[in-house]
């Protein structure tokens, strides 16, 4: 029996239609001039971005040869004391070996100038690089400062056509307002004029009733008065005939 009320119970829910979600009110959808303007601030946006990232990874490659340099430099010096030493072990023993170690570490500290201005080189080149990215940074900034305020503009525009708009429909239903109050007025006086005139009316309607009430009252009295006069006639008839029979 259980099982019946729930089998039951669940194909009535089933039929019941599903109740229909409530929309939300959609925001006035927003001109295309200005949607179109919004997407070229975004995209101005995304360059700028890009151009920066180009001048952080130049920066990065910047320091990157910087810390070369400067390991570059420690070599060099150290290179420098040691052919120093060679040279002035070399002068005191003049021998073979010594003049040959000297000679290597020449080699070696030439080598090492050698790369050194290769990389330094290289980092002038990264410095012009950023110096580059540095300036089509400022030209895209140029260019998004330029669309924000095409983006203002827009906006300014058709917030101006929507407060025209918003005026105008207000200034129709106070018109329509006007309109109405005026009818109502119109109205109302009407049925102030009716309610004065009636007193009138009803004097004037009671005059003429009592005007078509006189000729009834006259004619009820000439009927009874001459319902008072035909006896008499007939008593002047009955008389002659009575005289009439006395003489026979």
């Amino acid at each position: 029996m259980a099982r019946a009320k729930k089998a039951a119970a669940k194909k009535t829910a089933a039929r019941k239609p599903a109740a229909k979600k409530t929309a939300a009110a959609k925001a006035p959808a927003l001109p295309k001039s200005v949607t179109n303007a919004e997407a070229s601030v975004k995209l101005q946006q995304k360059a700028v971005d890009q151009a920066q990232k180009k001048v952080a990874q130049a920066q990065t490659k910047l320091d990157k040869h910087r810390a070369k340099v400067d390991g570059e430099n420690a070599k060099l010096t150290k290179l420098r004391a040691d052919t120093t030493a060679k040279r002035d072990k070399a002068k005191a023993k003049p021998t073979a070996a010594a003049k040959r170690a000297v000679e290597t570490a020449r080699g070696k500290l030439n080598t090492v100038r050698l790369k050194l201005q290769d990389i330094r080189a290289e980092a002038k080149l990264i410095r012009a690089e950023i110096a580059a990215a540095k300036k089509v940074v400022t030209r895209e900034v140029k260019k998004l400062r330029t669309a924000e305020r095409n983006l203002k503009a827009k906006l300014r525009e058709h917030e101006r056509k929507l407060a025209k708009k918003v005026k105008a429909e207000q200034k129709k239903a106070e018109a329509k307002a006007k309109a109405a109050a005026k009818r109502e007025a119109a109205k109302a006086k009407r049925a102030a004029k009716k309610k004065a005139a009636a007193p009138k009316r009803k004097k004037a309607a009671a005059k003429k009733a009592s005007t078509r009430k006189a000729p009834a009252k006259k004619k009820a009295a000439a009927k009874k008065a001459a319902v008072r006069k035909a006896p008499a006639k007939k008593a002047a008839r009955k008389r002659p005939a009575a005289k009439a029979k006395a003489k026979s």
